[in-house]
């Protein structure tokens, strides 16, 4: 936790544009998932901008603020956001990756009796640039890089500085921990059904146990250049076979 330093704004302005964001992309997530296209590119797109414009909005909203109370921007951002990668975040994150992912496809087979039920399908490819978005930089690149910047990079910080701000610094850690892995497993569940129990257990399950893996990480090294990896493998173990099985 050493590498933890408080923020200059104030916890209380951390968390508020960090519970708005999570909120508005909830919303709009339920909203986009209960809407039927015609287009299913388009369905795509939306259920993804749903989610990255209002996390994204709420980490420059912060950011600003901390940038302007630190009187300079880019090295306060990304100090506060801890956005960094060194060669040994790349041995944590592949192996973190790996291992919840491992834990997630035991979790498949304990619910479902097999593994991948929950896995990416492709039907008919049509190799274009939908499909590179869809199948690649989404899934695999720009969501673990947004969602990582998020979840690990504002709302861990935010929470691990207002525990610390109330005079309870040893628990800071694990509530910071907790609040970023259960938001993160919330965020992923908000477009199953409600009567469909086995998926939301599968899901919840696998994504609260990636979401504490990389908080943890992330708290311990003060960067969250281990998480995005860690996102990155989990993400790719699930995309890259069913893509090479066509």
């Amino acid at each position: 936790m050493g590498a933890f330093t408080q923020p200059h704004a104030r916890p209380v302005s951390l968390l508020m544009p960090a519970g708005i964001g999570i909120v508005v992309a909830m919303v709009l997530l339920a909203s986009v998932g209960a809407t039927t296209f015609r287009d299913g590119n388009v369905a795509l797109l939306l259920g993804y901008l749903c989610v990255w414009v209002p996390l994204l909005v709420a980490i420059g909203v912060t950011a600003f603020g901390v940038g302007r109370a630190a009187g300079e921007q880019s090295g306060a951002v990304r100090r506060f956001l801890r956005l960094s990668i060194r060669p040994i975040d790349l041995v944590w994150g592949i192996a973190v990756g790996l291992l919840t992912r491992t834990a997630a496809s035991l979790i498949e087979i304990g619910v479902y009796g097999s593994m991948g039920t929950t896995g990416v399908s492709f039907g008919e490819t049509v190799y274009d640039l939908w499909w590179l978005f869809g199948a690649l930089l989404a899934p695999v690149l720009l969501a673990p890089l947004v969602e990582e910047l998020f979840f690990r990079g504002l709302v861990l910080r935010a929470v691990h500085s207002q525990v610390v701000t109330r005079g309870s610094s040893g628990w800071a850690g694990v509530i910071a921990v907790a609040v970023s892995g259960l938001t993160f497993a919330l965020m992923h569940l908000v477009t199953i059904e409600v009567g469909n129990a086995q998926t939301i257990v599968v899901v919840g399950v696998s994504t609260l146990i990636f979401g504490l893996a990389a908080a943890s990480i992330s708290l311990a090294t003060g960067r969250i250049g281990g998480a995005i990896i860690a996102h990155v493998t989990f993400n790719g173990l699930v995309v890259v076979p069913a893509l090479l099985a066509f």
